[in-house]
């Protein structure tokens, strides 16, 4: 019985052996050839010069032998080096991977088109010389073509190492794949070689024999093209003009950002944590100490961490973590922690040895406390980065320390200055008379503040695994929390009910009545949003409805019927019905009339078959600015009626909204789009605009909120600009 099963067994084994290498073969025929080691990020790629690939002839038969070429075109004052396949003491040479020559027999090693420059560098004095090129180099490698090689295209793909320099600074080394070139392989066999007695002598002091039109080096493109535009962000441009200008704008900024919701979470929390810190005999010294630290710790860290996380990750890296839903989940539960402390639910205390590091025990929080608030309002703010920030961290990203330092830390100064202002207060309220029953007072509704607070944060983790729509603690269930909140704050100030640490008679004051009315008078201001009718007034426009959740467009129902009425769609989110991210992301939607995408790649191609030019709107969904910008200018009818007459695409840099693919999908949508931004930009800011021409030129770029006046102006600077290009384009292409 086991010599006749054994039979079967091998001829099983063997099937299964079999399937198995036709399998493995299939996904390695499947997977196209990738790079020896991972491309580098786009934003430390030098923008001052360009690489392009080509292969001359374009067409070839099997047996004959074609050259791969790479041309790379430098900014003047910029300089590549030399072609080598190790890099020593000095620059790092230019080298190339080849990984994918498309079967191919690659044929001896690359050459450059011209000699190199051996001069002295001033960016590496310990060298006697370097050997570099400028304005335009190509390196060629003979490629040949398989006898049997079927006919069709075959693409070839290159990565190149390189690093660029100019008179004073360097970019740093790097790995990027060039795009790709493609040979059209046709029917046939290669011509054989001519005999040297066939060949008919050249006359004498003919003129040598041009090169092929295809081997020409590829011509420079014209002023309008992209490739020619050296992309700067508006905070670099002031660099350039001088140390003064900038550090003016890098305030500017800072002054900016404090009217912006991003920050405003915080207001409550300073105070409720130093009306803590200024209890007791010395509370008032010791506050004033702490707000001096807290002040300084906020242009410490929101500097230090800017530019570190941006050198070693990414311009967008802090965006990211600020995004982290681990981190907003510990967050939301430190606040709901310090809220029910401040109600008298339980002390936190801290460990002895962390006590003792941080104010020998005076008390409790103390440095600790005050780090931890730094560090939280720095995290706070990059949820929504602004158009100086942006910028500086894109500098940083690419190696340029000074400026991004020294524009961070002015920044900082000035937004860390009113938290300096609120830090003191407490100190400043506990020498009022009977403040003991004041400062209860303030305890508890700090503590039903810091509750409320922790709502936001919740919301902002759990978007990581859901899109808006699907969220838990969406806007109205948050918005729900903040009307009982706010009643019951102003109830317990009139005195309408007490706590069990209450004094025996409530000590009803002029501060108590007052501030008690403002609390029942926000809760009436908010409540009627619950029924689809929210304030029409700039504090909820402003203010409000940039705090809320993402989804806080959905308690207004005004905008809908007013849509409705005049026959226009209003706000309808995406409703993919593929699990493929490429074709997910071409969904559409209708917003106000507009007809918005989400795909780069398919803005172009609507853009280049409608002659119109492109709006990104390079937005977040945890974007408190950009709901502003998309509640108050976008359905504006001028506004509309301007936005109607471009191609217009929302690209996500945080979570891509897109409920039919995968939260890990969104993320790496939102990671893609946040190269694009940082490409065309050089800004990590949301909202962040930019205005394209057909053919892909970067026309306008605008930063951050605007208001509706200011908007306006930019897209019809825009079209004015885009009009211009198509008319270039078009007598270019006539020609």
């Amino acid at each position: 019985m086991g010599r006749q099963s054994s039979g079967p067994r091998k001829v099983a084994s063997t099937l299964i052996a079999l399937v198995a290498g036709l399998g493995l073969v299939g996904q390695a025929l499947a997977d196209p050839p990738k790079p020896a080691k991972k491309d580098d990020r786009l934003a430390i790629q030098p923008k001052n010069a360009v690489l392009t690939t080509a292969v001359d002839p374009g067409k070839a038969r099997p047996g004959e032998t074609v050259t791969f070429k790479v041309t790379a075109k430098l900014d003047p004052g910029s300089h590549i080096y030399k072609y080598s396949r190790e890099s020593g003491p000095g620059p790092v040479s230019t080298s190339f991977d080849f990984f994918d020559p498309g079967g191919l027999k690659i044929e001896g090693d690359w050459t450059a088109s011209k000699e190199p420059e051996r001069e002295k560098d001033a960016n590496f004095a310990d060298l006697d010389f370097v050997e570099y090129y400028e304005n335009e180099v190509t390196w060629s490698v003979k490629l040949k073509i398989p006898e049997g090689t079927p006919p069709g295209k075959v693409v070839l793909r290159c990565q190149a190492r390189y690093m660029v320099c100019t008179a004073h600074n360097c970019s740093l080394p790097g790995r990027w794949t060039l795009p790709a070139a493609e040979l059209t392989i046709v029917e046939g066999k290669a011509a054989p070689p001519p005999s040297a007695a066939a060949a008919p002598a050249a006359p004498r002091n003919a003129p040598p024999t041009p090169e092929p039109a295809a081997a020409a080096i590829k011509p420079a493109p014209p002023a309008s093209s992209p490739a020619t535009t050296v992309i700067q962000s508006e905070i670099a441009k002031k660099a350039e003009q001088g140390l003064l200008p900038f550090l003016i704008a890098s305030a500017l900024g800072g002054l900016f950002a404090l009217v912006m919701p991003c920050v405003w979470p915080m207001v409550p929390v300073t105070v409720n944590f130093f009306v803590k810190q200024g209890h007791g005999e010395h509370g008032r010294r010791r506050s004033i100490g702490l707000a001096i630290v807290y002040s300084l710790a906020i242009v410490g860290i929101f500097t230090a961490v800017g530019v570190l996380f941006s050198f070693f990750f990414s311009a967008s890296a802090l965006q990211k973590i600020a995004n982290n839903p681990w981190l907003n989940f510990a967050v939301a539960g430190l606040f709901l922690a310090f809220g029910l402390s401040l109600l008298g639910l339980f002390e936190i205390g801290l460990p002895s040895f962390l006590l003792n590091a941080s104010a020998r025990g005076e008390g409790r929080g103390g440095l600790v406390g005050v780090f931890f608030m730094a560090l939280t309002l720095t995290i706070t703010s990059f949820t929504c980065t602004f158009p100086v920030v942006g910028g500086l961290l894109v500098m940083a990203a690419g190696g340029n320390f000074l400026y991004p330092i020294l524009g961070l830390a002015t920044f900082a100064t000035v937004l860390a200055l009113p938290f300096f202002l609120l830090a003191l207060s407490p100190g400043l309220i506990s020498t009022l008379p009977k403040s003991g029953d004041w400062m209860n007072a303030v305890k508890v509704v700090g503590g039903l503040v810091e509750i409320g607070a922790a709502l936001k944060f919740i919301n902002t983790a759990e978007l990581a695994y859901v899109t808006p729509e699907n969220t838990w603690f969406d806007a109205q269930v948050v918005l729900t929390c903040w009307v009982a909140l706010s009643a019951v704050s102003g109830l317990y100030l009139l005195g309408i009910f007490r706590t069990s640490h209450d004094y025996e008679e409530v000590q009803g004051g002029a501060g108590r009545m007052i501030f008690g009315t403002m609390f029942l008078a926000l809760a009436l201001y908010l409540a009627p949003a619950l029924f689809g009718n929210p304030p029409r007034s700039l504090v909820w426009d402003r203010l409000v409805a940039g705090i809320l959740p993402p989804d806080a467009a959905e308690l207004s129902s005004g905008p809908r019927l007013a849509a409705a009425a005049a026959g226009e769609p209003g706000p309808a989110p995406v409703k993919a019905v593929s699990n493929d991210p490429a074709q997910a992301e071409r969904e559409e939607k209708t917003v106000h009339g507009v007809l918005w995408g989400m795909s780069y790649d398919q803005a172009l191609e609507r853009a280049k078959a409608e002659q119109k030019p492109i709006l990104i709107d390079f937005t977040g969904v945890n974007c408190s600015n950009c709901r502003l910008m998309e509640g108050r200018v976008f359905p504006l009818p001028e506004v509309v009626g301007l936005l109607k007459k471009f191609v217009t695409v929302q690209l996500y840099t945080d979570f891509v909204p897109i409920n039919s693919i995968s939260a890990d999908q969104r993320e790496e949508l939102a990671s893609r789009n946040q190269e694009i931004l940082l490409k065309l930009a050089q800004e990590a800011t949301n909202p962040f605009y930019v205005v394209l021409s057909p053919q892909g030129e970067v026309l306008e770029r605008i930063g951050g909120y605007n208001e509706p006046p200011v908007f306006l102006e930019f897209l019809t600077r825009s079209l004015t600009r885009a009009t211009g290009a198509v008319a270039v384009a078009a007598s270019g292409s006539g020609r």
